[in-house]
C-alpha cells in the first residue's frame, strides 16, 4: 500500500507530466514551480522550438488550474481516508482501495490533458517525430538493459530492495525480520519486468504510428485514449493477468506487514500522511 501511495508515473510526455501532480508525494514547492519541469521533459522528448516551449507552458498552467481547483479536493478527502484506515491493521479491502483511487487520478488527468497531447502531437514536424523515436527507444534500451542485469536472484534481491526503501519512506527503518517478510515475499512474486518492457515497446509503436499517420484531432484523441487508458484493447492478456496478481501479490504482503508495525512506524505512516494532506490543503488554500 505505502509503495502505491508514493508512486504514479504515465508513459508519455505530457501524461507523465500530467501525473506529477497527481502523485499523493507532490510537495508544494514541486506542484507551484511545476511548469518549468514539465516544459523541459517535453523539450526532452521532442526537441521543442521556442514557440512550442511557450504553448506547452500556457497549456499547462490551464490544465493545472484544473487540477487544483477539481483534483485536490478529492485528494484532501482520500488522504484523511488514508489517515483512518492506517489507524489499525491494513486490510484487502485498503489495499484495493488503495489502487483503484490512484487509477482513478490517473484516468481523470490523461483524460482531461488528452486533447492538449494530441494538439502537441499535430505540431511535430518530422524531425521533431523521429526525435521522439529515438528519445523513446533509447529509453527502452536503458530499462532492457537494467532489466536484464544480473542473475534471476541478483534481480529478485534488487526488487525488494526497492520495495523495502520505498516501504521505509512511510514506516521508517523496518526491523530485520520485517526486511526479511518482505524480501521473501517480493521473491515470489510474480516477475513483470520482461513483460513491462514487451508492453512498453508495443505502446511506442502504437504512438509513433499515430504520430506518423497525423489524423484529424478528434482521432488522435481517441487513439491516445485507447494507448493509454483503453490497455486492454491492445495488451496482451497474460500481462494483464500478470499486472493483476502481482497487485494481490503486493497487497497481500503490506496487510501481513501492517500486522508487524510497532506503534512507533504506525505513528510514522500517519505523520507522512498528514505532512502530504497540509501540503494539499495548502495547495488548495492558494487560488
Amino acid at each position: 500500500m505505502t509503495s502505491a501511495l508514493s508512486r504514479l508515473r504515465a508513459g508519455l510526455v505530457l501524461g507523465s507530466a500530467v501525473l506529477l501532480l497527481a502523485a499523493c508525494s507532490v510537495g508544494r514547492l514541486a506542484y507551484n514551480n511545476a511548469s518549468p519541469v514539465v516544459t523541459y521533459m517535453v523539450d526532452d522528448y521532442f526537441d521543442l522550438s521556442g514557440d512550442q516551449e511557450d504553448w506547452v507552458r500556457t497549456r499547462f498552467s490551464r490544465l493545472q488550474a484544473w487540477h487544483r481547483e477539481t483534483e485536490l479536493p478529492t485528494y484532501e478527502r482520500d488522504l484523511l481516508e488514508a489517515v483512518r484506515r492506517t489507524e489499525r491493521p491494513l486490510t484487502l479491502e485498503d489495499a484495493r482501495w488503495v489502487n483503484k483511487t490512484l487509477r482513478s487520478y490517473y484516468d481523470r488527468a490523461v483524460e482531461q490533458a488528452l486533447p492538449d497531447m494530441a494538439e502537441l502531437l499535430l505540431q511535430l514536424d518530422t524531425e521533431q517525430a523521429r526525435h521522439f523515436e529515438r528519445r523513446f527507444a533509447k529509453e527502452s534500451l536503458k530499462i532492457e538493459k537494467e532489466t536484464a542485469r544480473g542473475t534471476a536472484e541478483e534481480r529478485a534481491e534488487r526488487r525488494a530492495e526497492k520495495m523495502i526503501d520505498q516501504i521505509e519512506t512511510y514506516t521508517g527503518r523496518l526491523s530485520r525480520e520485517q526486511r526479511a517478510l518482505v524480501a521473501q515475499d517480493v521473491r515470489t512474486m510474480v516477475d513483470v519486468a520482461y513483460m513491462r518492457l514487451a508492453d512498453r515497446i508495443v505502446r511506442q509503436e502504437l504512438i509513433v504510428a499515430l504520430v506518423q499517420a497525423k489524423p484529424p484531432k478528434a482521432e488522435l484523441v481517441a487513439g491516445l485514449r485507447r494507448v493509454l487508458m483503453q490497455t486492454e484493447s491492445w495488451r496482451k492478456p497474460e500481462y494483464t493477468q500478470a499486472l493483476a496478481r502481482r497487485d494481490e501479490q503486493v497487497a497481500d504482503m503490506m496487510v501481513a506487514l501492517s500486522h508487524t508495525w510497532t506503534p512507533e512506524q504506525r505513528a510514522s505512516v500517519q505523520r507522512k500522511l498528514r505532512a502530504y494532506l497540509n501540503d494539499v490543503s495548502s495547495l488548495i488554500a492558494v487560488r
